[in-house]
């Protein structure tokens, strides 16, 4: 079993900031008015069918569904979709995406109930400063998985690594156009590397700077590299990328090209589908594909 590190009880409040109807300050530039909208978390299994029954049953905003060939689960408007894998995939060393995660409109309630249904925790339901709660279960494949108060059930964020979270939320505003709602910077406020805080105290943990940004209705929290060496691509892990909608696929790749972001795969078909994707790399070494969508109303 992969060693537990005091950075999981990370606190959550940069999560529910996020998820909170405040809206920063500050706008930072983007290449585009376009924005991306979040589509799906893609994750490799043994066994998607048992992964797929894992999450519906723990979740009840989620069904189970199959998307462009790729059978998953659909959380409101986003997608959990897995590749069937024949050795268990690896959670480490660490990649920049750490953990995805819902909401809970009574903690402490839901909590009792996912215990009573078998779920089992990485952490125990703990209580912040401020009163909220939150927990991470152990899902399967080894993936991990928060629930924590909020407003909503829904699916809420990722929760991501960097080596420069502030650049890392600057990146996504200007190349992709995300929604600046916590970058942790005034816009020409100096350089956005800056150094690590010292752990913090009871649980030793980096949680400054941070930065959150936004994909319509999900939040990336992006937190500092928690350990030495460099973040490895996700892919192959069991959380393998994260992907997001765009209405025009190469109009995004022309544009990003132009900008000197690196495409790990050029335009080709979504899965079985008539739709085209794509897969770039964005900060620290994350993958990310785009899915071209209709553009939402």
């Amino acid at each position: 079993m992969r060693q537990l590190f005091p950075f999981l009880f990370l606190p959550l409040l940069l999560v529910l900031a996020a998820a909170s109807s405040q809206q920063s300050s500050g706008a930072l530039p983007r290449e585009s008015s376009a924005s991306a909208s979040f589509h799906h978390v893609h994750l490799n299994s043994t066994d998607p069918a048992r992964a797929i029954d894992f999450y519906t049953r723990t979740f009840d905003v989620t069904k189970k569904t199959s998307l462009a060939g790729f059978d998953g689960i659909q959380s409101e408007r986003m997608y959990l979709l897995f590749d069937k894998v024949k050795s268990p995939p690896p959670a480490s060393p660490d990649s920049s995406i750490w953990h995805f995660g819902w909401g809970s409109l009574a903690m402490e309630a839901d909590y009792q109930k996912h215990l009573a249904n078998g779920v089992t925790f990485h952490t125990p339901i703990t209580r912040l400063g401020s009163g909220l709660l939150f927990a991470y279960m152990k899902a399967p494949d080894g993936a991990l998985v928060e629930i924590n108060t909020s407003n909503t059930r829904a699916f809420i964020h990722v929760h991501l690594y960097s080596d420069a979270p502030l650049c890392a939320a600057e990146w996504y505003v200007k190349h992709l156009g995300a929604s600046n709602r916590a970058i942790g910077r005034a816009q020409g406020a100096g350089p956005c590397e800056t150094p690590f805080a010292a752990p913090s105290e009871p649980l030793g943990v980096i949680r400054s700077p941070a930065a959150t940004v936004r994909f319509g209705e999900v939040s990336l929290i992006i937190y500092p590299r928690q350990r030495p060496g460099p973040l490895v691509s996700p892919r192959g892990h069991v959380v393998d990328h994260i992907a997001l909608g765009v209405p025009d696929l190469i109009g995004a790749l022309d544009r990003l090209r132009k900008s000197g972001v690196k495409v790990l795969e050029d335009a080709h078909p979504f899965g079985d589908s008539k739709s085209r994707a794509a897969m770039i790399e964005g900060p620290d070494a994350i993958a990310i594909e785009l899915v071209e969508t209709a553009p939402r109303p």
